[in-house]
């Protein structure tokens, strides 16, 4: 019991030396309370998945009632800002191809005609591919608006029994795309903080000279590690915290499964970052080695996390990779966490690949230390 007693004696000294060492800098403090406060707020607004402003070409060769009136639906569109009418096919290409809009829409001569007689008529929508994920949601807004004109169209003289569709939004009922980029990007955030502290708390060790200091006290590598970890470990709930905070009173973001269930849960995905950031101060001499290789960790981590693009799109050897990535983990548990209730089953099916995640991370941190020393 005296050892025990003693052992967590040296290892809370050493957390006080780290918290020291973090807090005595005032750009330390700066650097872990105010930045992730602005990258929340400044992703959540800026990084948007919606087009509003959508410049638009036209160029009606029928000139009828009828396609000035789907002109005039197109121009009253809240998302459309800007529509250029345009008399030729060379002014159209000419447009297109210097960027004056994303969308070109060309009205066919006969195109009254052809819905008047059979309903059926056809009109070129000419997209720009260089800016792909804009062109495929113009693309949908422009199917979703020409389909409500063709009700329109119908409603006057119908040719069948029309088909109703009631549509819900489960989980999410207004869309709201700051709910999905703000939980994303906690996890984000988090990640890349955590990292940062643990991945320099060694490195800075060595490149100051008191690392020797360290190795020559009583305490053993895994002892070490602890002191390493809770200090990081403690800012980032610090950091969790602030961004939980801000997905309150900022964006009404709502916790379906309780804030303790999702203080819970993050506590395993910090512990697999964790070792991942010790692994690279282990294994690094200096500050500049140990942040180049936080970097170069992070760029396949939030590729392959599923937050930029879906899983199931990617090659299957990559899919394979994402299965060993904890960031992967922890946005399934906070959306499921935040939106949409999930039970206890659903938490442990994500809960124990971070836990094997963590527990291979800190072994094989430990077992390097361990080797660096000897």
């Amino acid at each position: 019991m005296k050892n025990f007693w003693s052992t967590c004696t040296a290892i809370i000294a050493l957390i006080i030396k780290e918290f020291q060492i973090i807090w005595v800098d005032p750009k330390n403090r700066f650097m872990i309370v105010f930045p992730p406060i602005m990258m929340l707020a400044v992703f959540a607004f800026a990084a948007t998945f919606e087009v509003n402003s959508i410049s638009m070409i036209i160029h009606d060769q029928s000139d009828t009632p009828i396609s000035r009136q789907l002109v005039d639906k197109l121009a009253n569109t809240p998302n459309i800002d800007q529509i250029y009418m345009v008399d030729n096919p060379h002014d159209l290409r000419y447009m297109m191809d210097n960027e004056h809009a994303v969308v070109a829409l060309t009205i066919p001569q006969n195109f009254a005609a052809e819905l008047y007689k059979d309903n059926k008529t056809s009109i070129q929508i000419i997209l720009d591919g260089r800016k792909s994920n804009t062109a495929q949601v113009v693309s949908g807004y422009l199917t979703h608006i020409i389909a409500a004109f063709q009700n329109e169209i119908n409603a006057v003289n119908p040719p069948f029994i029309p088909v109703t569709l009631s549509t819900r939004h489960w989980f999410n009922p207004n869309l709201n795309y700051q709910w999905y980029i703000v939980i994303s990007f906690m996890g984000v955030l988090i990640t890349v903080m955590m990292l940062a502290v643990t991945a320099l708390s060694v490195a800075q060790e060595k490149e100051l000279g008191t690392f020797e200091q360290l190795l020559i006290t009583p305490l053993k590598s895994y002892q070490i590690l602890i002191g390493k970890t809770i200090p990081a470990m403690t800012i980032a709930y610090l950091d969790f915290t602030i961004m939980i905070l801000g997905s309150i009173i900022i964006f009404n973001i709502p916790a379906e499964r309780g804030y303790l269930m999702i203080y819970a849960c993050i506590f395993m995905f910090l512990l697999s970052i964790a070792g991942i950031g010790l692994f690279i101060s282990t294994i690094c001499q200096t500050q500049q080695q140990a942040i180049f290789g936080v970097f170069f960790f992070l760029a396949p981590t939030f590729l392959l996390s599923g937050f930029i693009t879906p899983i199931e799109n990617m090659p299957i050897f990559l899919q394979k990779f994402s299965y060993i990535n904890p960031l992967t983990y922890f946005f399934k548990l906070m959306r499921g966490l935040f939106l949409k209730n999930i039970d206890n089953m659903e938490i442990w099916q994500n809960i124990w690949p971070l836990l094997i995640i963590a527990l291979c991370t800190l072994t094989f941190s430990s077992w390097f230390f361990n080797k660096k020393i000897n």
